[in-house]
C-alpha cells in the first residue's frame, strides 16, 4: 500500500544551461619583433622571407649557367658494390653455414592402412577412391590420393630393398614400417583384463 507522503515534483520551468567555456584566442606571434628581422607588412610574405634570408627555392638548384646540367646534385651510381667473384669460388660465409637437416616425413601407418583398403577395393581408379566415403572418411581428393599412394609405394619399394640387402648381408632384418615394438617382458598391469583379481 502506498504511503501518504508523495515525492515533491521537479520544477519543469527552470532550465539548466551550461555556460560554454570562454576560448581565449592566441595572439599574433611576437617572435619576429624581438629579433633583428623586421617584418614589413606592405611587402609579400616571400619578399619578407627573402629579405630575412629564409627563402630557398628548390626549383632554383643549379639553375645558373647551363640548364641541361644540374650542379650540386650527386646521383647515386647503381652498380655492383664489389667486383663479382667467379662462379667456382666459394665465399667464406657459405663455408661456415652448416647444411640444413632434411626432414623425411613418411606416410603414417593409419593412412597406409586406409590407402591399402582403397587399392584392394578400387584398384587404380582414384576418382572412385575419392567418392568412397566409407573408407575415405577424410574426403581426400583424387589428386591427393594419387600422390599419397605413389609415396606409399615408394616407401614400400625402399623397405623391400632394405630387407633384401639385410638378407644378402646376413644381418638382422629391420623392423617393418608401422609394426608395433614387442617387448620381451610385457607389463601385465596394462592388459585389458586384470590378473590380480581372479
Amino acid at each position: 500500500m502506498p504511503s501518504g507522503l508523495t515525492r515533491p515534483k521537479q520544477r519543469r520551468g527552470v532550465v539548466k544551461v551550461r555556460v560554454k567555456p570562454r576560448i581565449v584566442k592566441a595572439g599574433k606571434p611576437q617572435g619576429l619583433q624581438a629579433s633583428k628581422v623586421v617584418f614589413d607588412p606592405s611587402q609579400s610574405q616571400f619578399a619578407n622571407f627573402k629579405q630575412a634570408g629564409l627563402l630557398a627555392d628548390a626549383n632554383q638548384i643549379g639553375a645558373q649557367g647551363d640548364r641541361n646540367r644540374v650542379t650540386g646534385f650527386n646521383p647515386r651510381v647503381k652498380g655492383p658494390s664489389a667486383a663479382p667473384q667467379p662462379a667456382h669460388v666459394t665465399h667464406q660465409l657459405e663455408l661456415e653455414v652448416p647444411d640444413g637437416e632434411q626432414t623425411i616425413r613418411k606416410v603414417p601407418p593409419g593412412e597406409c592402412q586406409m590407402l591399402r583398403k582403397l587399392i584392394t577395393k578400387h584398384g587404380d581408379d582414384f576418382a572412385a577412391m575419392a567418392r568412397d566415403m566409407r573408407i575415405n572418411t577424410h574426403q581426400q581428393t583424387a589428386a591427393h590420393l594419387r600422390k599419397r599412394v605413389a609415396k606409399m609405394k615408394e616407401e614400400d619399394a625402399a623397405e623391400e630393398a632394405a630387407l633384401a640387402a639385410a638378407a644378402e648381408a646376413g644381418k638382422r632384418a629391420p623392423r617393418k614400417r608401422g609394426e608395433k615394438k614387442m617387448t620381451r617382458l610385457p607389463n601385465k598391469a596394462f592388459k585389458k583384463r586384470s590378473t590380480n583379481f581372479t
